[in-house]
């Protein structure tokens, strides 16, 4: 876990950064490449290799980097597609550490190995996020089309041992259903921090209209109950109230990261608020980071709350990301959907009125 200390630093950091618009925290897409063939994933590309040209070059991720700190970026994530396919990304790394930034890393985990292990333990990471897309060497080839469990645990294991902040995510989909729970079991079984969050999907960026892999309400509501089975007791009912509230409409009131103090920079030099939340989108290498921020800003501040929110008992229990519950960014209302499904999850027991429902153990 996370020494309670920095969580309360970096909040703070966070709090003061959102209130005067600094880009505080820098999310950067090296590459869309990728080593497995997820079908499910946000920025899958099958012909993502002839890309590899059209990618950023060293020197522009470099230039861009420092911009962001001149800006006041403390914190970096670097993710792809796959970023450890970067030739140069023990040189990026290294820039960014070297200048005192705290640097995470999103990773499938298939390429770290001992070389890397040992480049990370003397380089140490914020953290480093390691996605599991199945309980064994079966399930990862119905996921991925490529073997992956051993590789990817065992790297996961060996960093924790290292003394390096390693957590776990499990992706939902069509692909993985039967094996979500098992997968979430074998993880924690290793001794593994799993992030749990809200059982939700974000589209294909490339391919917007491939829908075949979201959960059905059946689906995700089994699997939400099943993992919380694995983690503690169900909760007691106490009350399930109508969802909704007061109809009152609060434009800009998004208080996540995204847009705030958060700036996404996607493999080919766009910058977004976040890969959920992409409004902005002007090119860095043109406009500058300062200038892209700007309009980051100003797009985010145009996205209203759902003014079914205000006030609803289980705005706490819900989604904790406003766009899965956003019915389109800048209508102002909510999904009824996610108000159905919340309320389902409360009354079996899965969530809590007023709780946080975020598991990370």
């Amino acid at each position: 876990m996370y020494n309670p200390a920095f969580l309360k630093m970096k909040k703070r950091l966070a709090t003061a950064a959102k209130a005067s618009k600094t880009p505080l925290i820098g999310h950067f897409e090296l590459t869309p490449r990728c080593n497995l063939d997820c079908k499910m994933c946000y920025v899958h590309n099958q012909d993502s290799n002839s890309l590899r040209d059209k990618e950023l070059t060293t020197e522009q991720w470099k230039h861009i980097f420092d911009e962001a700190i001149e800006m006041g970026m403390m914190f970096a994530t670097f993710t792809g597609g796959e970023c450890l396919l970067r030739e140069d990304f023990k040189e990026l790394y290294l820039y960014l550490y070297n200048k005192h930034v705290m640097v995470s890393v999103m990773t499938n985990g298939t390429l770290i190995n001992d070389n890397y292990i040992e480049f990370f333990k003397n380089n140490r990471p914020e953290s480093v996020q390691i996605s599991i897309y199945g309980s064994d060497e079966s399930g990862y080839l119905q996921v991925t089309g490529h073997r992956g469990f051993e590789k990817a645990t065992r790297a996961a294991v060996e960093l924790q041992n290292a003394g390096i902040h390693v957590r776990i995510t499990v992706t939902p989909s069509r692909y993985i259903k039967e094996d979500y729970v098992a997968t979430v079991r074998a993880c924690k079984e290793k001794g593994l921090t799993v992030i749990l969050g809200d059982l939700t999907l974000m589209q294909n960026r490339d391919n917007p209209e491939k829908d075949d892999y979201f959960l059905t309400e059946d689906e995700i509501f089994e699997l939400s109950k099943g993992r919380m089975e694995l983690y503690k007791e169900l909760i007691p009912v106490e009350c399930t109230p109508e969802p909704g509230g007061p109809e009152v409409e609060q434009p800009g009131t998004i208080n996540c990261n995204a847009g705030n103090c958060l700036a996404t920079v996607s493999w080919d030099g766009k910058m977004y608020a976040c890969i959920n939340l992409m409004v902005g989108g002007a090119d860095v290498r043109e406009v500058g980071y300062a200038e892209a921020w700007r309009q980051v800003v100003e797009a985010t501040s145009k996205v209203m709350e759902c003014v079914e929110c205000t006030g609803c008992a289980y705005k706490k229990a819900c989604s904790h990301c406003p766009v899965f519950r956003l019915n389109g960014l800048y209508s102002g209302h909510c999904n009824p959907d996610v108000c159905k499904m919340t309320r389902r999850l409360v009354e079996a027991g899965v969530k809590k009125l007023g709780i946080s429902d975020n598991i990370e153990e």
